[in-house]
């Protein structure tokens, strides 16, 4: 051990010892906590005084010798070499007392050996030395003042009781003083690290972290110099951090088991008791007072064994824990969590004692705290904690119903790290439902399980005895206003609705009409508008249920509150309950993505697409893998990423999901990058398959799948327009005069189908609804294409009026189907009769009624003659008239197209 911030002692030494050579004697005492430097500090001034000459005799206590009567005597005879003196020892010892004479001849043979030149006695833990060898010491230190002896003797300031009587009779005496010793200061360990080959790189930033680790203690630092160096090159890592590894353990034990005992069972306790421990919970655990354990704590802290009133490092309280006795430990443990709980610790510090200390006795209390610890850890995002702190409940219930109870809570919390493992309780949760061992929200928990793994009938069975069982119906929740509100506050509702989402087959004989899922998406729009989702996150964001939170976060993606949703999902994922929990981080980023991809940023999307599906496998997913997967393949086909896109769509799905609506999204994404590939026909199938299924399942809404709009697209990249006129248009009359996102998109569409000189009308419409929709992807698309139309129409229109059929062109464009011009009356409604026909049909009808030929009407409509023939015929049958001299003229005015006057 190097000399640190021991100048001042080191030079009394000096100083006492030039007197001794004069001739004067003196004692020294050197008092400090272990591991300080004491013993240092000596041999330093011992070696210096054997560079001039001196003498030195050195012996040493032992606490294992500590019995053994006139033990440290033996030692010094021994080293003195004084044989005559061993045989008057030996036969004191054999007496059982410490004769006058014994202590006069030790004194003459000291005083034999300093008359021939400067004595250093030095006597190493003196606090170790039997009683006889002591009251020997004292005889001797009081007459050596006229010696050359100086005689030095070392002592653990923890032991200082035992040593009293040395004390009383020297301490006073004027040749005799006493040096104190501590743990070094910042500065000193500062000092200490720079001096030393291995740790002169050390960064000053970590000489904190060395001065509390080590708490100045020389031993300690030494040690933690020694693991430190033993690192390599991996000390650079952390900037010259301490890692205490096995020397710096075995330094610490040495240190207190050189300590009095009540040290070493102090910090013993300590350990078993955790950051919660006090002076009086170590009092109740050990069974003495308060006062002499705070004693203790005070000597633990001046050796530098405890920073305050804990350990320097975690490190150090582990290498105290494993150096209890096995057999102590359970009972240590289980006493520790008994005055934890009573003292009214958190659940999760008892429920840790009852974890480590595998103790075979339970009381009926273990299960209930063992429950509460894990509410807690999982509200903190600590899952492996709230798992096996279930886990060893389930193993102490000695109720039924709470066993059903508590396995419930396993399988949910399971859940949320991996759904498969969760599986494997499902089976025997299924039972106890049956026997109606598990109600309320922990019954709905094994529904909820089935469902995600798709065995919907086996779901329904269950959830039908739930409902009979506690009185809840089907049918009121499910019509009326604020159903959506209804879904998110009531458990078994949203439980049903679930169910019926996921297993469209199941609607079956129940009360819940289908149109309310399509209603259900279509409120994600208006309920989207108002305060409630705002009010719903805030009131859930810490400490509500999930699920609740991630209905309010759809229903600001379905209002195109994109921007809002995106901050609310980084905020959540900022908590550690969220961020913690592989499944909750996993929706939170699928959110994200779907937010992403709707505002267009087709590469933020694919990063959280991508995290969501690394978080937890396939299979963990269930059902619900279309929904990440999507998003994924969408966001790399629109980066152009064909690889990427191609490596999520070889991901295995389970088969049950296509019998659900994930399938639809799966699907869509399929189709559009088919699309992207150049084989539109292939992506026409998968459009048109996700339209059969949507029509099947009475689910076909927009807010939903749009794939009409996607349908029309893959006509259009067909060369097809008048297949995709006709789509875009029986889809705009469905969609209404609402300014959705579909209703942009299909604009848009219209724009590249129909006439062109409605098409920059068309899509200075279609950018409109798009940006105040939010959807980037989509209105970049339509402002481009408006740009160009813009471009195209300037260099045409000089030309359009050389046109024969000019007129057309400098007719003014009438709105699109819907649209009331402005200042026309309510006598301008659309006639029934005319009303039957459909757009397609009113713009034919309207040429051949101003008298164009069915050449003409195609080459304007650039659509084929046959065409036409077939739009006059439906029409002819639709408005009962025999030919077109009988077609009325309130066609032309009722048109979407301009029909300047011509001869019939």
């Amino acid at each position: 051990m190097k000399l640190s911030e021991r100048d001042g002692e080191l030079g009394l030494l000096r100083r006492l010892y030039s007197g001794c050579v004069a001739g004067k004697g003196s004692l020294v005492i050197a008092n400090g906590p272990v591991g300080c430097g004491k013993t240092a500090l000596i041999q330093t001034f011992v070696g210096q005084v054997t560079e001039q000459g001196g003498a030195v005799l050195s012996v040493s206590g032992s606490a294992s010798e500590s019995l053994d009567r006139l033990g440290l005597i033996d030692q010094l005879v021994t080293a003195m070499g004084a044989a005559d003196l061993a045989e008057v020892a030996t036969a004191a010892e054999a007496s059982g007392r410490v004769p006058r004479a014994l202590m006069r001849r030790v004194y003459r043979a000291v005083a034999e050996l300093a008359g021939k030149q400067p004595l250093v006695l030095h006597v190493d833990d003196v606090h170790f030395a039997d009683e006889a060898s002591l009251q020997c010491l004292r005889y001797l230190v009081r007459r050596i003042d006229s010696l050359a002896v100086l005689v030095v003797l070392t002592e653990s300031s923890s032991h200082e009781q035992a040593l009293a009587t040395l004390h009383a009779e020297t301490l006073h005496l004027p040749h005799c003083h006493r040096i104190r010793l501590g743990p070094l200061s910042a500065e000193g360990v500062a000092r200490y690290l720079t001096d030393h080959p291995a740790t002169r790189s050390v960064e000053p930033e970590t000489v904190e972290l060395w001065a509390r680790t080590s708490g100045g203690n020389p031993l300690l630092l030494d040690a933690l110099i020694e693991d430190f160096a033993g690192q390599g090159t991996a000390q650079t890592a952390g900037r010259g951090a301490p890692a205490p590894c096995e020397s710096f353990g075995n330094a610490f034990l040495r240190c207190l088991h050189r300590c009095e005992p009540t040290l070493l069972a102090v910090a013993r306790a300590a350990a078993v008791l955790g950051r919660s421990v006090t002076p009086a919970l170590i009092g109740d655990l050990l069974g003495a007072d308060a006062t002499s354990v705070r004693r203790s704590v005070t000597d633990l802290r001046a050796a530098g064994l405890f920073s305050g009133s804990w350990f320097g490092h975690e490190r150090a309280r582990l290498t105290v824990l494993a150096d209890i006795p096995g057999k102590d430990l359970p009972a240590l443990r289980a006493r520790a969590a008994e005055l934890l709980r009573e003292s009214g610790a958190p659940a999760g510090v008892v429920a840790e004692q009852l974890l480590a200390g595998h103790d075979s006795a339970q009381a009926g209390w273990h299960p209930d705290i063992l429950r509460e610890a894990a509410r807690e850890a999982l509200a903190l995002g600590d899952m492996d904690a709230g798992v096996d702190y279930l886990r060893h409940a389930s193993g102490l219930c000695t109720d039924a119903n709470q066993e059903a109870e508590v396995i419930a809570a396993l399988a949910e919390a399971q859940w949320l790290i991996d759904p498969a493992k969760a599986s494997r309780y499902l089976p025997q949760l299924s039972r106890m439902v049956r026997a109606g061992l598990l109600t309320g929200s922990d019954a709905l928990v094994v529904v909820k399980q089935k469902v995600w793994r798709g065995e919907f009938a086996q779901a329904e069975d269950l959830l039908r005895i739930i409902e009979a069982r506690e009185g809840a119906g089907e049918g009121n929740a499910w019509d009326g206003a604020g159903y959506s509100r209804a879904v998110i506050r009531s458990d078994h509702t949203l439980v049903r609705v679930w169910l019926s989402f996921c297993c469209p087959g199941l609607r079956r004989g129940t009360t819940m009409s289908p149109r309310t899922f399509v209603r259900l998406s279509a409120d994600l729009v208006e309920l989207g508008k108002d305060p409630a989702p705002d009010e719903l996150l805030r009131g859930t964001g810490r400490a509500g249920p999930f699920a609740d939170t991630l209905v309010a976060l759809i229903f600001l993606i379905g209002a195109q509150r994109l921007d809002e949703a995106l901050l609310w999902s980084e905020r959540l994922l900022d908590e550690p309950r969220n961020r913690r929990a592989p499944m909750r981080r996993a929706f939170l980023e699928t959110i994200r993505a779907a937010a992403a991809l709707s505002r267009g940023d087709a590469a933020h999307a694919g990063e959280a697409a991508g995290t969501a599906l690394s978080l937890v496998g396939p299979e963990a997913w269930g059902i619900a893998i279309g929904l990440p997967l999507a998003l994924a393949i969408r966001a790399a086909t629109e980066s152009g990423d064909v690889d990427t896109a191609r490596t999520y769509l070889d991901l295995p799905v389970p088969m049950v999901m296509f019998g659900t609506p994930f399938a639809l999204p799966y699907l869509q994404a399929l189709g559009r990058f088919h699309l992207a590939l150049g084989r539109p026909r292939a992506a026409l199938r998968d459009f048109e398959s996700c339209g059969e299924l949507m029509t099947k399942w009475r689910l076909d809404a927009p807010e939903l799948v749009d794939w009409r709009n996607d349908a029309v697209a893959a006509l259009i990249a067909m060369g097809d327009h008048r297949r995709a006129r006709e789509r875009v248009e029986e889809h705009l009359a469905r969609l209404g005069e609402r300014p959705t996102r579909a209703r942009g998109i299909a604009l848009r569409h219209l724009a590249a189908v129909g006439p062109s000189r409605n098409r920059l009308r068309l899509l200075q419409e279609a950018v409109q609804i798009l940006e105040t929709c939010g959807d980037g992807l989509e209105s970049k698309r339509a402002r481009a294409e408006e740009e160009a139309a813009r471009r195209a129409e300037e260099q045409t229109t000089e030309l359009g009026r050389e046109h024969p059929l000019g007129a057309l062109w400098d007719a003014p464009s009438p709105p699109v189907r819907g649209a009331v011009p402005a200042g026309a009356a309510d006598t301008d409604a659309v006639p029934p009769a005319l009303a039957e026909l459909t757009e397609a049909e009113r713009r034919v009808g309207a040429l051949a009624a101003s008298g164009r030929t069915n050449r003409e009407i195609a080459d304007l409509l650039s659509i084929t003659v046959s065409t036409v023939e077939q739009h006059l015929t439906k029409i002819y049958r639709k408005l009962k008239v025999r030919g077109r001299a009988d077609l009325p003229m309130s066609l032309v005015r009722f048109s979407e197209v301009a029909c300047p006057p011509h001869g019939r």
